[in-house]
């Protein structure tokens, strides 16, 4: 698992970087991204795959802390959903099966 959270603090770095680069360019809510028909397509994809993720997330947690991850993964997408690896991992203690069934163990 060390790959793993070697990629997840890579891709957390890397999209703190990218988000505030983007942010003093144009702000989110001035991006013309949703106007084409490959935003919306782009945007569909990457919110099934934060909804695909954070269901993951409601079977390994209890429902507060789901939630609470869930709303940041909705907001900051790949930058939360790499800091929630990191948080698996270590809250697995290196057993893979902890890392992916969470509570249900």
């Amino acid at each position: 698992m060390t790959i793993t959270k070697l990629i997840s603090y890579f891709i957390t770095v890397s999209m703190a970087g990218v988000i505030i680069w983007a942010q003093g360019e144009v702000s989110i809510f001035d991006s013309p991204i949703a106007g084409m028909p490959w935003g919306i397509v782009s945007l569909v994809d990457l919110y099934s795959g934060f909804i695909l993720f954070s269901i993951w997330i409601f079977y390994k947690e209890n429902v507060i802390p789901a939630a609470l991850w869930t709303f940041f993964v909705m907001i900051m997408g790949s930058f939360t959903i790499a800091l929630y690896i990191i948080y698996s991992i270590r809250n697995s203690d290196g057993n893979i099966q902890k890392f992916f069934m969470g509570r249900n163990f």
